[in-house]
């Protein structure tokens, strides 16, 4: 078996690696039902085995290319609408209705996927490399000490758009008004970066300020008081992101002692093609566990935040496919961690694509396709 199967799309418009995990589904989107998705310019059936385990296979018959997403479960059989062909859990064609015996050969790709609660991984480059890397781990998301919520949508975009707002906050005063953390409305302090191969890393520690209200009225701490704050954020290979916010909250005179109220959101971007991507984002927090009017709250914030974000990315994705990049981009010290983002994308795409990453200076892989030198 070929370590590097053919790319499902031209290489030359596709600026996201194969060989990496990224997240399908969330688990109560796979059930005893099949769950047709286009990932990474593949289309992907999944569906949840009778013993629960969830498997995914390539969504075309092997006999006439029918979508097998809109045939149907017979136990753990996938059977096509076309011509009733059957498929096993191994992706074997065990039933050809109009002969007796099932065509040589006939069997469906079958990907790896592996299943941490909340979200379903899923690798479509190279089988034999799938077990070498393990995807992120969220099981913190499943801490009886966390309160978490958490919801999907589709955006009409590169998934390194996505990658380029979540990497940089500094947008928030522009994009979402009142939302926005008041640590933002100035020149904020530099960030600390730290790089691995497939990872971007880092923090940014605020002075004591006011916090948002939203932020305050969750905490349940006073609207007019000044706490310190840290911005930690992650990328972590090319389909996943991580941000917290800490609120240091400093012994109290009545003798409480100090604590740290954290809250954490996670986002997964599954490139569905060039310009579209698959949004699987999940927020979780230390404070207030038991308190549905708090989870409301941030489910309402963080839902017109995402919103926001979605309809500037979406305008800036239409606006380079209509103009293209005619112009050399400009980047400024809060974009950092973007761009070395880039610099890792770039670097296993070479690799999958057999040849050394060694060109000098920084080339920007932008969203349309073509790279850009800056």
């Amino acid at each position: 078996m070929s370590d590097y199967p053919p790319a499902p799309s031209d290489t030359r418009f596709r600026n996201y690696p194969l060989n990496s995990w990224y997240v399908a589904a969330t688990s109560d989107e796979v059930g005893n039902r099949l769950l047709g998705r286009q990932l990474l310019d593949l289309p992907v059936v999944l569906f949840r085995r009778e013993s629960g385990e969830i498997v995914a296979f390539e969504d075309r018959c092997a006999h006439r290319s029918m979508p097998l997403s809109s045939g149907r479960l017979d136990g753990d059989r996938i059977v096509c609408r076309y011509h009733g062909f059957a498929y096993d859990r191994t992706g074997a064609c065990v039933l050809a209705p109009s002969q007796e015996r099932v065509p040589y050969g006939a069997r469906l790709r079958k990907l790896p996927v592996h299943e941490d609660p909340p979200f379903v991984w899923i690798w479509i480059g190279g089988e034999t490399r799938a077990g070498r890397v393990s995807p992120p781990v969220v099981s913190w998301l499943r801490d009886p000490g966390w309160a978490t919520f958490g919801g999907t949508f589709h955006v009409a975009a590169n998934y390194m758009l996505l990658h380029e707002n979540s990497l940089d906050l500094t947008h928030m005063p522009f994009v979402h008004g009142d939302h926005a953390l008041q640590t933002y409305r100035g020149i904020p302090p530099p960030l600390v970066v730290e790089v691995s191969e497939n990872s971007v890393s880092y923090c940014r520690v605020f002075p004591p300020l006011p916090l948002a209200q939203w932020q305050a009225r969750a905490m349940g701490l006073a609207h007019d008081g000044e706490y310190e704050q840290r911005e930690l954020a992650d990328f972590v290979q090319p389909g996943f992101h991580t941000d917290s916010i800490e609120v240091v909250v400093p012994a109290g005179d009545d003798g409480n002692a100090a604590k740290i109220l954290k809250k954490t959101s996670v986002r997964a971007y599954t490139p569905e093609g060039p310009t579209g991507t698959h949004v699987f984002w999940w927020v979780g927090r230390n404070f207030a566990t038991d308190q549905p009017s708090v989870e409301r709250d941030l489910r309402s914030v963080h839902e017109q935040i995402f919103s926001e974000d979605k309809d500037l990315v979406e305008e800036i994705q239409l606006h380079l496919r209509r103009y293209g990049p005619h112009r050399r981009a400009t980047t400024v010290n809060a974009d950092i961690a973007g761009v070395k983002a880039y610099e890792i994308v770039r670097a296993m795409l070479a690799r999958e694509r057999g040849r050394a990453d060694v060109r000098s200076g920084y080339s920007l892989l932008r969203p349309w396709g073509r790279e850009v030198k800056t």
